[in-house]
């Protein structure tokens, strides 16, 4: 029998507990080969089309996004087709629904003869998906007043200690007064704690590795609030605070204690609700997430997702202290439900502001081993390319264990996102969601253009005729290629090395003419820094800057404008 591995795939443990993850780091197209090795690529820095879609999602009907649906569809029913997995669900997300949706398999592996079909409201155990939502939750609070993220633990559980020696110098048990612990490093895995607390004696090292990884693969029962307080105080931290990113299911699950004490304290109540209670109130009930849980029920077991491999998983209970981490039930039209808020923070239904999302979205730490990972707030963050083979983000929740794997993930770049949950016995659900992306991301890249371009593209005039503007979508960039206010040549003014791209401010349809600073005659050798430093420097006129345009108005009529001279131009 296979015990439950719960948490995202970082270890080394899985071999130990028959898992294989042969696959996970591998893209399914080289990224080094993708980076630009010409010196116009590495030294200039384009800026990426404007994000349209976060208000105005593409249409499942544009015909980049049917040809990328069908293509999925046959990549996925081909794959499912091997035999390795029992019930499979995946969705590719917009603001406004599902792009592509796909449910293969029965619901019960066991009972492939008798048992139902998948379907989007089949219910899956996430894993370490769960993760996402007690943050999720963190950020409710924090927008409510309840909580600050630099708060210490200590302020919301009096009397938390932790241990902050090391191998070499054994330390003295520190109260967050002394040397806190943040719910911020919690929720970035910042911390310093261990991954998997209370750890197993393994016992027969060398030999083996038997009482490895968390619990109850270790041996360990699922940790009562005071085992893992108790495992906490009497293990030294992996790292001192916010100096390392350390994987830790424990910190997750002390993230979501505090989190129900600071609930507490806000309510004036004796005692706290259960976690479970908690992300209910506060994001299931809010989002109508009917489909989202954290244990097996009379109510709810037509619906979970029971794998061939270890299917006693489905009936766990993770407790308090581990639901946080990887004890959730999730089904595919909830995850999208949750996609769709993460994309669009001012939807109706969204539970946190546009500030809080742009603050949770950040990157943490950057690994300065390679170029395309980094950690997040609470996310594992890579650069994968797009069409025009330029790094661009893709913000991950990766959960694993036995029998079940699931890949939350979304792309703010382009405002979509991917949803794949598995139970079985293949074990890389990002593995899936790779594919997937691989796939849409070209269509798109090619939608979003098509957009630019109807918005933006074309040439204007005023109306007299002595101001004009030409702009064009090259290569997933916005270029003004001519820009003449009242006979007068702007963009000579500008003295520009190379085209000058538009740099969309993240406002309305504000834009900045993208000149930079020029360094030895010309050739920008600081990369983006050249932009950044230079974005605001030309002065202004009339309240405007000088590098500054917008655009106005509908399909039907649109409007150009050129601020610091006053211009108002019309598409011809």
């Amino acid at each position: 029998m296979v015990s439950p591995f719960p948490g995202a795939v970082f270890g080394i443990l899985s071999v130990a507990i028959g898992l294989h993850y042969s696959g996970y780091w591998t893209l399914p197209t080289d990224l080094r080969g993708l980076i630009a090795k010409d010196e116009t690529e590495n030294f200039n820095c384009r800026p990426f089309l404007p994000n349209i879609f976060t208000g105005n999602p593409p249409s499942d009907g544009h015909f980049s996004i049917a040809g990328a649906s069908q293509q999925l569809g046959d990549f996925l029913s081909n794959r499912f087709s091997v035999g390795d997995i029992d019930s499979l669900s995946v969705a590719v997300v917009s603001a406004d629904g599902m792009l592509f949706e796909g449910n293969y398999g029965v619901m019960r592996g066991n009972e492939s003869q008798t048992s139902p079909p998948t379907t989007s409201d089949s219910m899956y155990r996430v894993a370490s998906v769960s993760k996402l939502f007690n943050v999720l939750e963190g950020h409710i609070l924090a927008e409510k007043g309840v909580l600050s993220w630099e708060d210490p633990v200590e302020k919301y559980i009096p009397g938390f200690t932790h241990n902050s020696g090391s191998l070499t110098s054994p330390g003295e048990l520190l109260s967050s007064k002394k040397d806190p612990i943040t719910l911020f490093q919690l929720a970035t895995h910042m911390s310093g704690l261990g991954r998997d607390w209370p750890p197993g004696n393994v016992a027969n090292w060398p030999r083996d590795l038997q009482g490895a990884g968390p619990p109850p693969t270790n041996g360990l029962p699922f940790p009562e609030n005071a085992a893992l307080f108790r495992s906490i105080t009497e293990n030294p931290l992996i790292s001192p605070p916010f100096t390392w990113p350390i994987y830790s299911n424990a910190g997750t699950g002390l993230l979501g204690l505090a989190l129900l004490e600071a609930d507490r304290a806000a309510r004036n109540a004796t005692e706290s609700m259960s976690y479970a209670d908690l992300v209910k109130r506060d994001i299931f009930d809010p989002l109508g997430m009917n489909g989202s849980h954290f244990l097996t029920s009379e109510v709810n077991k037509h619906l979970v997702v029971v794998p061939s491999l270890a299917p006693e998983v489905a009936d766990q209970d993770f407790l308090d202290a581990m639901n946080p981490a990887g004890g959730q039930f999730s089904s595919l039209r909830d995850s999208v439900t949750v996609v769709q808020n993460l994309l669009n923070p001012e939807h109706p239904k969204s539970l946190i502001s546009k500030a809080a999302m742009d603050k949770w979205l950040r990157p943490i730490h950057s690994f300065e081993e390679d170029d395309w990972t980094e950690a997040g707030f609470i996310w594992e963050i890579v650069k994968a390319p797009d069409s025009n083979k330029r790094l661009r983000r893709i913000y991950w929740k990766l959960g694993a264990m036995a029998g079940y794997h699931a890949a939350l993930a979304i792309h703010p770049g382009t405002s979509y996102g991917v949803v794949v949950l598995l139970g079985g016995h293949f074990p890389d659900a990002a593995a899936l969601a790779y594919h997937v992306f691989e796939i849409f991301q070209p269509a798109i890249d090619q939608a979003l253009a098509d957009a630019s371009v109807a918005r933006y593209a074309g040439e204007w005039f005023s109306q007299d005729r002595n101001s004009s503007a030409s702009i064009a979508v090259a290569r997933g960039t916005l270029y003004i290629d001519r820009l003449i206010a009242d006979n007068v040549d702007i963009l000579a003014n500008f003295n520009p090395s190379s085209r000058v791209a538009l740099r969309w401010m993240h406002e309305h349809e504000e834009f900045r003419l993208d000149i930079g600073l020029p360094y030895y005659n010309g050739k920008k050798h600081m990369g983006c820094y050249s932009y950044w430093a230079g974005m605001d420097v030309w002065g202004m006129r009339n309240g405007a800057a000088l590098n500054a345009i917008f655009f106005s108005g509908n399909e039907l009529d649109r409007r150009l404008h050129v601020p610091a001279v006053g211009i108002e131009m019309v598409r011809a």
